[in-house]
């Protein structure tokens, strides 16, 4: 019987490390491949996955496995497709979200494409969540470690992409991975968590180091209150996002919160009222849909509008052509525009959209 072949997504981390040697066991053919994401020369102080360090501790970790090991350039794709796209948000006064737009056009875009060329069947990475195709078609589900569910980061994934994706993981939590690593004494067994260091580099923010890498000028301006009143100003509308508190460079010790960015003006509009945070309902676009599901007027699902974030009961209406209106069940708090809202029915993900405004 021939053996199925899988591209296993190596990050030079404990999870990723894990599925490589949990599909061995199940009995495929597995291949690890590493991104690289950066040049070497910007990632080489880098804890991430892109760095030299991540890439080393990937192929120690492959050949102990006895397994095929590559990296794959993806510097100019990354580039364009999260960093570029995630920059021209931060411009606008919006907040991106980079791990979606790196899990939809590079791992399990890029990726299942040079997966094609090796002639595998499946890419598997170390994500915590559950692809279930007891119904015939895919349907992406929450992972078993509530506090480490990354479907959110997913929703975005269209069903021909979860036919040929693993998640070896979606049913163990993380002290179950750690223990069978020690257990077959990988070399990422003791690995820390990455904490998307390769999104922020040696910079403050995320939003900074796109500034300045695509040398483009801060768009300073004025903080004001809901009642018109300058408070301050600000040296870029990229760093700030709908809900903050810190970091607003005030000189007050009252506290304040983002209420709105209004980019035409490249002014921050701030509140010291948190109801005004709230939004009864938001509007949302560029939406993929659970395949096979087609969302009606009025339908009931869980709203959640960001990833540390408990889905909210919500009901779906159509507002525009491709534009839906999520009104929530309760207000809820520091909608940002340009992050992604995921709906669910229970623990079923039913699509993903890019907040528009409240």
């Amino acid at each position: 019987m021939v053996k199925k072949r899988v591209v296993a997504a190596m990050s030079g981390g404990v999870d990723s490390s894990v599925v490589a040697a949990v599909l061995i066991e199940q009995g495929y053919e597995v291949i690890g491949v590493t991104l690289k994401l950066h040049d070497c020369a910007e990632a080489s102080d880098s804890p991430s996955c892109c760095g030299i360090d991540g890439m080393t501790k990937a192929r120690s970790t492959a050949n102990a496995l006895g397994i095929r090991h590559y990296v794959y350039d993806c510097v100019k794709d990354f580039e364009k497709t999260v960093l570029e796209s995630s920059w021209k948000e931060y411009d606008s006064g919006r907040t991106p979200n980079p791990c979606l737009l790196c899990n939809e056009y590079v791992k399990f875009g890029i990726l299942q494409d040079f997966a094609r060329s090796l002639k595998a069947d499946f890419i598997a990475t170390g994500h915590y969540a559950v692809i279930d195709t007891s119904g015939g078609l895919p349907v992406l589900k929450r992972g078993k470690d509530k506090n480490k569910d990354q479907s959110y980061f997913l929703a975005g994934l269209t069903g021909e992409q979860l036919r040929r994706s693993l998640f070896p993981l979606g049913g163990m939590d993380k002290p179950q991975v750690r223990e069978y690593a020690r257990r077959l004494s990988l070399p990422t067994a003791e690995s820390t968590e990455s904490q998307d260091a390769c999104l922020v580099g040696g910079f403050d923010s995320f939003a900074e180091m796109l500034r300045c890498r695509f040398g483009s000028p801060a768009k300073q301006g004025e903080i004001m209150n809901t009642k018109g009143e300058i408070m301050g100003s600000h040296k870029g509308l990229h760093n700030f996002t709908v809900g903050q508190r810190r970091n607003l460079g005030l000189t007050t010790y009252k506290r304040f919160w983002v209420k709105e960015i209004d980019h035409s003006n490249s002014r921050v509009i701030i509140t010291d009222n948190q109801t005004e945070l709230l939004s009864k309902s938001i509007t949302a676009n560029g939406w993929t849909w659970r395949e096979g599901f087609t969302p009606s007027d009025g339908f009931s699902c869980l709203a959640q509008i960001r990833y540390r974030h408990k889905a909210a009961p919500a009901k779906i209406y159509t507002e525009a052509d491709s534009v839906f209106r999520i009104v929530f069940e309760t207000p809820e708090k520091a909608a940002a525009p340009g992050q992604a809202v995921v709906l669910y029915e229970d623990e079923t993900v039913l699509g993903r959209g890019w907040i528009l405004d409240k």
